[in-house]
């Protein structure tokens, strides 16, 4: 694959053209930008879904990969019936940056959540336990900041939508946290990957 062709130029120090792909548009932007890493011993950083698939690495020595599973681990109980699932605390986190970043109701985010899992199945979970270190990438006070960003998004779901009962649902959930504002979130919280003005910020 391209990527695989790619990571191996830029180890062997040449430069390549890297794709700019549109996530309002959903095609490339132009032709790419060139990119090169900057010294024989930098770091090269390869994050998304497809990042612990090892046909992307298989062709590079072993002990030059450092793998790394990030994710929210959730086990927040908020009481006897309410709990944020893991697959809800991604699930509504995927929710404001699509809203935010690429423009997607709360509708089109939830019809398309089924096809992630599958792809989280396929792509992702068949190596998470081969990596070298697993980080709990979840705030406790998370719910809170994503609530007043979602709330409304959610509750614009009509009841003929296939989605509705998934939309009530996340809502249930919502109601029972109190608002909380973005700007005590610090800027280099990975929280801000989903909300924005981060200090690393690429959207």
């Amino acid at each position: 694959p391209l990527v695989s062709e790619h990571v191996n130029a830029l180890l062997r120090g040449q430069t390549v053209m890297t794709p700019v792909y549109n996530m309002k548009t959903g095609f490339r932007d132009g032709p790419g930008k060139p990119f090169c890493l900057p010294g024989a011993n930098s770091i090269l950083v390869m994050e998304g879904i497809h990042s612990l698939n090892p046909t992307y690495t298989s062709m590079i020595t072993e002990t030059r990969v450092f793998k790394i599973y990030i994710s929210p681990l959730s086990a927040l109980q908020i009481d006897e019936t309410h709990a944020l699932r893991t697959t809800d605390h991604r699930l509504l986190r995927r929710m404001c940056r699509d809203y935010l970043f690429r423009g997607h109701s709360a509708s089109r985010t939830l019809s398309m959540w089924d096809k992630v899992r599958r792809g989280e199945h396929r792509w992702i979970f068949p190596h998470q336990d081969n990596v070298d270190w697993v980080v709990n990438s979840g705030c406790e006070y998370e719910l809170r900041i994503l609530k007043p960003l979602v709330e409304p998004l959610l509750a614009q779901v009509q009841p003929a939508d296939p989605c509705f009962r998934k939309a009530q649902s996340l809502l249930s959930l919502l109601s029972q946290v109190n608002a909380a504002p973005c700007h005590v979130v610090p800027s280099t919280s990975l929280v801000r990957e989903f909300i924005g003005d981060g200090a690393f910020d690429h959207h």
